[in-house]
C-alpha cells in the first residue's frame, strides 16, 4: 500500500532560531490543549482518510500528563516514548485513532512528520577571527549538532566529538531504514553518530551534519587544504544523529535512497541534549539545520517547543535555520518555536541569500552561501543554506559563553542581536551576527537587562548620589559619584561643572533622583538626574531634571553633554506652564523604552497645582523634544484632581505600561486612601498622551482589603515586563503597589502604618488581574517577619525582569521591597528589606535581608538607619543604599542576584563608600540613590 509521508527538508539550506522565550529554571514541560486540541475529537482530520482503506500511520500522541501516557500507548504499536514531556509515538490504524479519540487523557493525534535537511570567507566576516585572534574559541564549552551524524576521525573535528547519539526510526513496510551503525533505532555511546560507520558510509546525504559540525567548531590549524576554523575551534561537539533513510523515490521525490528525520527522534534527541546538559557536559547550543513549511506567526503548539523551552532554562539555546523557500514574511518549522534562535543565510557581502526564508519571526543573519566546511572522508566542500548560517549561531554562542561565563542564553542572544549588523528588507529589519563586536571589538556593545554602562566597555558602571553632600561652600548641593566597573576610574559629577546644567546652591539637593535610559539610541547608557528641590528663579522647590550623556571616555565626555528639562519657555523647556514654588518636578523619575523603540521618561510633579488646586499633582510623559502633562484632569484618567492627592508621588514603567501614584487620594470620604493609574505605553489619544487603562485602588472587588484612611496604596510603585509561556514577547507586566500606610491586624491587635505590598498583573489587552498580596507575619500569609505599628513595609520597591526575551520565571521576575520602619530587636528604625519573585508566591521565594545577617550587608542593626530606603535592582545586583548609617558618610551595597534569592548562595558583596575604592572621603547622604 502506498503512503504518503510528509516531509520537512534539511537546508544544505537550513535555519535554526534561538528562541527568545528562555525560563531561568528547568522545569517538567506540560503540554496544553489549545481550542482546536480542547474539540471533541483530539484526532487531526486527515489522518482518518489516510487509515480508510486499512494503512496504518506513525503519529505523535500528547497526553494531558505523563500518567496518561501508558494507556494512550495501548492503541498502537509504541515506536518512541519520552521522559520528559507527555508524548509517544505510535503506529495506529483506523481502529487505534478512535481508541485514542475516546481516550479522555489524550489533548492530540497528529501524524510524526519527516523533515529534510535543508568557510574561510564566512569567519572574517562575522568577527571570528577577531575572536579567535582574542583566545575566544569556546574553549570550555560543547555544542550539540542534531543532524545526519559527524564524521567523528574527520582531521578537521578529531579528538573533539564527547558524546554521541543515534535516534533513527526504521519501518521496514514503508522502507524506512536505521542509520545506527548498530542497525537498532537507538544507540548511545562513542560511535554512536559516526558516517563513517553504518549505512552513511556509503551514502552521500550523510554529509550534511559533518560539515555543520566544521562550521560551528572546526579546527584546521596545521591541517593542509583545511579552512582555517570554524567558528568555535576550541568548543566540544555533541553529534546526535537524528536522521532515517528512505528508500522510495515516492518519498524522496526522485533519486532514492534519501534521508529525513522525524519529529519524535527530534524531540529524543532533544531530550538527551538536556539529559547530557544536567550530567554536567557544558552544551550551551543545540543545533538544528533542518525544516519544512511556511509559517507567518509562532507554531507553539509544536510538540518540540516544551523540550525547547526547558533547554533554554537549562541554559542551553536551540538553532534552527530558517529554511530556502525564499519566503519574505515566514520561516519554516521547527524555527517558527518562539523559545528558539532562527537564522537566515547572507552572503559574503551581506546581502540576502536569494533562497533564504526571514521576516518578523527570524532572529538573526549569518553567512550561508559558498561556505567551505568539512564532509565525511576527510575532504572539503561548498554548501549554500540556512543549514550553513545556523551553525556560525551555533558556535558563537559557545564563544560568548566562554568570555561571558555569568551571562544567560538570553544575555548572550540579546548581545549578538544588539551588536550585528542591521540587514534591512521589506517587511523586517535583522541583525546579521557580528562576534568581534559582541566581544567588544567593535561596534556598539550590547547592555543586558537594566545594566549601567556610561562609557560602553561593557562592564557595569553605577551612579551613586550623596545629595546633602556639601559642594565649595553650599551645603546640600548634593553631587553624584560614578564608579566605572573594570577598574576605569571614578568622577564627580555636580552643578558647579560646565557642562551639567544650573549651578551649585545650598539646598539643591541635586541628585536626589536618578534613572538611566541610552535616551539618544548611541549605545551608552544615558544618567537622568532630578532635582526637586531645586529653585528656579524665585520658586522654590520648583524642581528640574537633566539628562547626562554617556561616551566612551564616560558621562560628558561626549560631543552631545546635557538636555536640560523645566517647566515654562526657552531652552530646555517642558510643558506650558512655568515652574511654581513646591512643585518639586523630578521628585521620581521611570525611564523605558517602548515597544516600537521610543526611549521615554515619566517625570513626577506631586507638588503641581491643577488650576487652584494645591498639590493635586501631575508628570509629564516626555520622548525627544515632545513633552505632555498627565493628571487627573487629562481626559480618561481615572479620579479628579483634589487639593493634597499628590498624583506622582511615585512612577514606574516597563516597555508596555506607564503605572503613576496618588497615595494621598480620596476613594470616596476615606482620606489618603491612595489610588494608581494605568496607561498603555505604546498607544495614544489623539493629542499624544498615553492612553489610560485603568484606576486601581482597594475598594477594587478583585484587590484584597479595602480603602481606609491612611493607607497610602500607590506611595511605591515597580513594574517589570512579563513573558508568559507560548508568547512570542513580554507583552504583559506585572505591577507592585506598597500601601505602607496600611494597618495589619495581628491577633486582636491593629498595628498602624505596618503596610502591605499587592503585586497586579496586567495583560496584553490593557486589562488587569490581582495575584497576591504580601503583608509580614500574619496567619494567612508566609511573609517573614510579623507586622509592628510603623514597619512601613512597602516604603520603596525594586523590580527586574532579569531576562526580559525570554519565559518569564518565578527566578527572572524580582520585587525588592523596602521597610525602612522595621525594629530588628529593640533596635528602633533599623529597617529591612524583603526580596521576593514577582511571579510566584511568597513563601518559596521570600528572603529577607538585614544588618549583619549574612547576606552581604555588614555591621549590626543600627537605629535609625531606614535600611530598605534606597534599593534598585539591575538584571545581577540588588544595590541597598545605607545613607543614614551606619557609617557617617552613607554607604551602598552590591548584592549579587543569589544573596537576594531563597536559598541562594552566599556571593562576595562590593561595597561603595567615600574614602575607599578610589572615592573621595566626604560624604553625607551617600547612597540615597543609586543607578
Amino acid at each position: 500500500m502506498k503512503r504518503t509521508i510528509w516531509a520537512t527538508v534539511v537546508t544544505a539550506m537550513t535555519a535554526v532560531t534561538l528562541g527568545a522565550a528562555i525560563p531561568a529554571h528547568a522545569v517538567t514541560p506540560s503540554i496544553t490543549a489549545t481550542a482546536a486540541g480542547a474539540a471533541t475529537d483530539p484526532v487531526d482530520p486527515p489522518l482518518y482518510d489516510r487509515t480508510a482503506s486499512g494503512g496504518k500511520i506513525r503519529v505523535n500522541v500528547v497526553t494531558e500528563t505523563l500518567a496518561d501516557v501508558a494507556d494512550a500507548a495501548t492503541a498502537g504499536e509504541k515506536k518512541q516514548e519520552f521522559e520528559t514531556v507527555p508524548v509517544v509515538t505510535l503506529k495506529v490504524d483506523r481502529a487505534g485513532l478512535d481508541r485514542l479519540a475516546a481516550k479522555p487523557g489524550v489533548v492530540s493525534v497528529t501524524e510524526d512528520k519527516v523533515e529534510r535537511a535543508t568557510l574561510d570567507q564566512s569567519i572574517p566576516l562575522i568577527g571570528g577571527d577577531d575572536a579567535y585572534a582574542a583566545g575566544k574559541t569556546g574553549t570550555g564549552q560543547a555544542i550539540a549538532v542534531l543532524d545526519t551524524g559527524v564524521d567523528t576521525g574527520h582531521p578537521f573535528l578529531k579528538n573533539r566529538v564527547v558524546a554521541e547519539a543515534c535516534f533513527s526510526p526504521s519501518d521496514a513496510e514503508s522502507g524506512i531504514v536505521s542509520l545506527c551503525p548498530n542497525g537498532a533505532d537507538t544507540q548511545e555511546g562513542t560511535g554512536a553518530a559516526n558516517t563513517a560507520a553504518g549505512p552513511c558510509a556509503t551514502m552521500a546525504d550523510c554529509d550534511h551534519g559533518t560539515h555543520v559540525a566544521g562550521i560551528a567548531a572546526g579546527n584546521g590549524t596545521g591541517i593542509t587544504g583545511a579552512p582555517k576554523h570554524g567558528v568555535a575551534p576550541g568548543a566540544d561537539i555533541v553529534a546526535i544523529q537524528v536522521f532515517s533513510q528512505f528508500t522510495t523515490e515516492e518519498f524522496c521525490g526522485g533519486v532514492a535512497p534519501c534521508v529525513g528525520s522525524y519529529q519524535s527522534a527530534q524531540l529524543k534527541g532533544l531530550e538527551h541534549v538536556l539529559k547530557l546538559k544536567q550530567a554536567g557536559t557544558p552544551i550551551v547550543a543545540a543545533n538544528l539545520s533542518l525544516g519544512n513549511g511556511r509559517y507567518t506567526t509562532a507554531c507553539d503548539t509544536d510538540l518540540r517547543k516544551p523540550v525547547v523551552d526547558s533547554l533554554l532554562g537549562a541554559g542551553v539555546a536551540t538553532v534552527i535555520a530558517a529554511g530556502n523557500n525564499g519566503h519574505t514574511d515566514a520561516v519554516s518549522m521547527p524555527g517558527c518555536i518562539s523559545s528558539a534562535v532562527t537564522v537566515g543565510s547572507t552572503t559574503d557581502d551581506d546581502e540576502l541569500s536569494a533562497f533564504t526564508n526571514r521576516g518578523p519571526l527570524l532572529d538573526l543573519f549569518a553567512p550561508g552561501t559558498g561556505i567551505v566546511s568539512s564532509v565525511p572522508g576527510g575532504t572539503y566542500a561548498s554548501k549554500n543554506g540556512t543549514s550553513m548560517a545556523a551553525p556560525h549561531v551555533t558556535g558563537a554562542f559557545a564563544v560568548l559563553k566562554q568570555a561571558f561565563p555569568t551571562k544567560s542564553v538570553a544575555d548572550l542572544t540579546a548581545l549578538l542581536k544588539s551588536s550585528g549588523r542591521p540587514i534591512v528588507y521589506t517587511g523586517a529589519t535583522t541583525p546579521r551576527i557580528d562576534l568581534g563586536a559582541a566581544l567588544g571589538g567593535g561596534g556598539t556593545t550590547p547592555k543586558p537587562a537594566g545594566m549601567t554602562d556610561f562609557n560602553g566597555d561593557g562592564v557595569e558602571d553605577i551612579a551613586i548620589s550623596d545629595p546633602q553632600a556639601t559642594v565649595g561652600t553650599d551645603a546640600k548641593a548634593g553631587l553624584i559619584r560614578i564608579v566605572y566597573g573594570g577598574g576605569k576610574g571614578t568622577a564627580e559629577i555636580s552643578q558647579d561643572l560646565d557642562w551639567v546644567p544650573g549651578g551649585s546652591e545650598a539646598d539643591d539637593y541635586f541628585g536626589e533622583t536618578l534613572a538611566t535610559i541610552d535616551w539618544n539610541k548611541d549605545g551608552f547608557t544615558d544618567l537622568v538626574a532630578g532635582t526637586p528641590s531645586e529653585t528656579v528663579g524665585t520658586a522654590v522647590d520648583a524642581g528640574f531634571v537633566d539628562i547626562l550623556y554617556g561616551a566612551a571616555g564616560g558621562l560628558g565626555a561626549g560631543t552631545l553633554k546635557a538636555t536640560h528639562f523645566e517647566q515654562g519657555s526657552g531652552t530646555g523647556a517642558i510643558g506650558g506652564s512655568a515652574s511654581e514654588a513646591g512643585d518639586r518636578m523630578g521628585h521620581r523619575i521611570a525611564a523605558a523604552v517602548n515597544d516600537a523603540g521610543r526611549p521615554y521618561l515619566i517625570i513626577s510633579l506631586p507638588g503641581e497645582a491643577i488650576g487652584d488646586i494645591k498639590q493635586a499633582g501631575s508628570s509629564f510623559y516626555v520622548y525627544g523634544t515632545t513633552s505632555v502633562a498627565l493628571s487627573q484632569a487629562t481626559a480618561g484618567v481615572p479620579g479628579d484632581p483634589e487639593a493634597g492627592d499628590l498624583f506622582g508621588w511615585s512612577v514606574a514603567a516597563d516597555q508596555n505600561y506607564i503605572a503613576i501614584g496618588s497615595p494621598n487620594e480620596a476613594i470616596g470620604s476615606t482620606a489618603k486612601a491612595g489610588g494608581v493609574a494605568i496607561f498603555d505605553a505604546n498607544r495614544f489619544d489623539s493629542t499624544g498622551h498615553p492612553l489610560p487603562l485603568a484606576g486601581l485602588d482597594q475598594n477594587n472587588a478583585a484587590i484584597s482589603g479595602g480603602a481606609e484612611a491612611g493607607d497610602q496604596f500607590g506611595y511605591a510603585v515597580a513594574i517589570a515586563p512579563f513573558r508568559a509561556s507560548g508568547a512570542a514577547a513580554a507583552t504583559e507586566s506585572i505591577l507592585a503597589i506598597g500601601s505602607p500606610g496600611e494597618s495589619v491586624t495581628v491577633g486582636t491587635e491593629d498595628r498602624a502604618n505596618a503596610g502591605r505590598v499587592v503585586q497586579i498583573r496586567i495583560k496584553p489587552d490593557g486589562t488587569w488581574s490581582y495575584l497576591r498580596e504580601l503583608k509580614q507575619g500574619t496567619a494567612d500569609d508566609d511573609v517573614s517577619g510579623t507586622s509592628e505599628t510603623g514597619d512601613r513595609m512597602g516604603e520603596t520597591l525594586a523590580a527586574v525582569n532579569t531576562a526580559p526575551g525570554s519565559v518569564s520565571t518565578v527566578a527572572s521576575m524580582r520585587l525588592a521591597v523596602g521597610t525602612p520602619g522595621e525594629d530588628i530587636g529593640t533596635v528602633a528604625n533599623a529597617g529591612a528589606v524583603h526580596t521576593f519573585s514577582l511571579a510566584g508566591s511568597a513563601g518559596p521565594n521570600d528572603r529577607w535581608i538585614e544588618a549583619g545577617d549574612g547576606d552581604g550587608i555588614p555591621g549590626t542593626p543600627g537605629a535609625n538607619q531606614y535600611l530598605g530606603r534606597s534599593i534598585h535592582f539591575t538584571a545581577t545586583r540588588l544595590y541597598v543604599g545605607m545613607p543614614s548609617g551606619p557609617l557617617a558618610t552613607g554607604a551602598l551595597y552590591a548584592l549579587p542576584m543569589s544573596n537576594v534569592t531563597q536559598g541562594g548562595t552566599v556571593a562576595p558583596v562590593t561595597t561603595y563608600k567615600p574614602g575607599s575604592g578610589g572615592l573621595p572621603a566626604n560624604g553625607v547622604a551617600f547612597g540615597y540613590s543609586a543607578r
